[in-house]
């Protein structure tokens, strides 16, 4: 869709500020192509990273295997909300885990963040 169709869909006063801005300073372009669809896997990301909880333990997870005993003590929160937490980060991908009799060990997955960014990225910035 091209700016010039949303200024179609415009009421009169609105249009005729916007193509006062256009006649004045030439902004917005009317032949530019915009495109107001988003990944949703880039937005499950951001909701996901959003939460300080969850940021917090994927920080924790960075560069070592933790299980959910540690994870807890070290951010002071309850095994069950730190095990929650831990399954919307693996539903994405963000962690992997290990089972070590019946204890279970979380780190982070790098190249898996990784991806998610560069998602981001070409959402935000078109690369």
């Amino acid at each position: 869709m091209k700016v010039v169709e949303l200024l179609e869909k415009l009421d009169e006063k609105q249009k005729k500020t916007v193509l006062k801005c256009v006649d004045r300073c030439g902004i917005p372009e009317l032949d530019v192509e915009v495109d107001p669809t988003v990944d949703q896997d880039s937005i499950r990301f951001l909701k996901a990273i959003s939460n300080p909880l969850r940021f917090a333990i994927l920080k924790l997870l960075r560069d070592q295997w933790l299980c959910v005993c540690l994870i807890s003590q070290a951010l002071g929160e309850d095994q069950t909300l730190i095990s929650h937490h831990l399954r919307t980060l693996k539903s994405l991908g963000l962690v992997e885990n290990r089972k070590e009799g019946r204890m279970h060990f979380y780190r982070a997955k790098k190249d898996a963040i990784e991806r998610y960014f560069q998602m981001v990225k070409g959402e935000l910035l078109g690369e």
